[in-house]
């Protein structure tokens, strides 16, 4: 029987509760987010990381991925937290400089095998990827509906999409990830975990 991803989100949800109580705070990759801070300040670009990446160690350990699908690299800091935990990190920035640093910040710490740094538009490179993915992160508001039509069909059944910054914007993104047909959408922090409905349990 197919698990209804309703119960299959709150068992993460408690599962990434339990794994914030106990995490380590020490930050392997804080020299990485501190360089895409002075970064962002030195040429004006919007390439803000995460703001604690043991946030995401806590949910990569709770959802166990083992192919991650991220929707913007920045300089590198959470390719690097989520290949840190095992997973195989697709990740995808259209700023060329971004990518170069990337690359660099991620060799550095030891992750080129596990991180894959492509450059493109997500249009462009979400459809050459060959899913099924575990995991999709997308930090930034909210993935916008059509993108996340579009990552859709690379997610497996029960996979999860991370969405971060909720409060940010226009400041419906809560609202608007809660009500989306399809998903199961828990909140824990400033984290959207959502879950992917088998195709037979979306209404058409």
């Amino acid at each position: 029987m197919t698990a209804d991803p309703a119960v299959v989100a709150d068992a993460l949800v408690l599962a990434v509760e339990d794994g914030l109580r106990r995490r380590d705070h020490r930050d392997p990759y804080l020299s990485v987010r501190a360089a895409t801070d002075t970064h962002r300040h030195d040429h004006g670009c919007w390439a803000y990381p995460y703001q604690d990446g043991t946030v995401l160690g806590a949910v990569a350990a709770a959802a166990k991925p083992a192919r991650v699908l991220e929707l913007g690299t920045a300089l590198g800091y959470t390719s690097c937290w989520w290949a840190s935990r095992g997973a195989h990190v697709d990740t995808i920035e259209r700023d060329p400089l971004h990518v170069q640093l990337a690359r660099e910040n991620i060799e550095r710490a030891g992750l080129r095998a596990s991180v894959t740094v492509h450059e493109g538009d997500f249009d462009m490179v979400v459809p050459s990827l060959t899913g099924p993915f575990d995991l999709i992160f997308f930090d930034g508001y909210e993935p916008p509906a059509r993108l996340l039509e579009q990552v859709t069909g690379s997610l497996r059944e029960h996979g999860v999409v991370v969405t971060t910054n909720l409060d940010l914007g226009e400041r419906r993104a809560r609202s608007r990830l809660g009500s989306a047909d399809g998903w199961s959408t828990r909140f824990v922090a400033d984290l959207a975990l959502s879950v992917r409905a088998p195709a037979a349990g979306r209404r058409p």
